[in-house]
């Protein structure tokens, strides 16, 4: 059977709700009258088609029910659906740097916003770090002059892991900026840099991961886009910005040569 004598059976809105009403729960015809206010001859017209095409099967208790193969359309279908209310974003974005594995997860992710205002952007980042009480993973390529003091405090104050991608340029930077701090060498011990810090060739995303939220920006143009992001406090999202940060990780290399030629 053809992909598009399966899809074409989602073209029909009444039908399409139907086929949603069943995935939780199974139900009786009159139960999907009374929940969805459809006629019963149109009830009964679109459980015969889905019948027919293996998407439900009827019960012994003549409740109807998602096959297996129509749990895998229904899944597939929801995240094309939420996926559709970011359109805009993912068509001016690059996707191509994320992994497929993540791109199809983005769309389960209901919550997540996208914000528009560059300096409330940085903001956002910056409270994300300040926030933080358990974890901080971030990829980068330009240089907050507000982030690097938090992390300080923070690494003194309290244990929490912080793990960082950076572009080659920018951790040059810092590593300068790094010398206004009163005891340096003792902050890079601290923070563990050879294992916790690498570098990153021309990043093309970057992010911030916490414990208490995540922030996305993807590549817009060849560069990295600031004025535009996905953020969201849910723990699917932070999850899944961890995965993201993990997958790049295999792909950084060692800071120990700058930070030699540093001393």
């Amino acid at each position: 059977m053809d992909l598009n004598e399966f899809l074409i059976e989602f073209t029909n809105k009444g039908r399409l709700d139907i086929f949603k009403s069943l995935f939780h729960v199974s139900k009786r015809h009159s139960e999907i009258e009374k929940e969805l206010t459809i006629p019963g001859p149109e009830i009964s017209r679109n459980l015969k088609r889905l019948l027919k095409k293996e998407l439900i099967f009827k019960t012994g208790e003549n409740k109807y029910e998602i096959t297996g193969i129509g749990k895998i359309f229904y899944h597939v279908l929801k995240i094309l659906e939420i996926s559709l209310k970011y359109k805009d974003f993912f068509n001016l974005h690059d996707i191509s740097s994320l992994p497929i594995s993540l791109i199809l997860q983005l769309g389960t992710f209901e919550a997540v916003k996208i914000n528009d205002k560059t300096m409330e952007n940085v903001q956002l980042w910056s409270d994300l770090v300040k926030n933080s009480e358990k974890f901080i993973y971030a990829i980068f390529d330009q240089y907050n002059d507000s982030i690097l003091p938090i992390v300080e405090k923070k690494i003194k104050n309290q244990s929490i892991e912080i793990k960082a991608l950076a572009e080659e340029g920018i951790l040059t930077e810092s590593i300068k900026v790094g010398k206004k701090f009163k005891d340096r060498h003792a902050f890079y011990d601290k923070l563990n840099i050879f294992q916790n810090i690498q570098i990153l060739n021309q990043p093309k995303i970057s992010l911030i991961a916490t414990d208490k939220g995540s922030i996305l920006f993807l590549n817009k143009d060849g560069k990295i886009d600031y004025s535009q992001c996905l953020i969201d406090y849910h723990d699917s999202f932070i999850k899944w910005t961890v995965e993201l940060f993990e997958w790049y990780w295999k792909e950084g290399k060692s800071i120990k040569p700058f930070i030699e030629k540093s001393k």
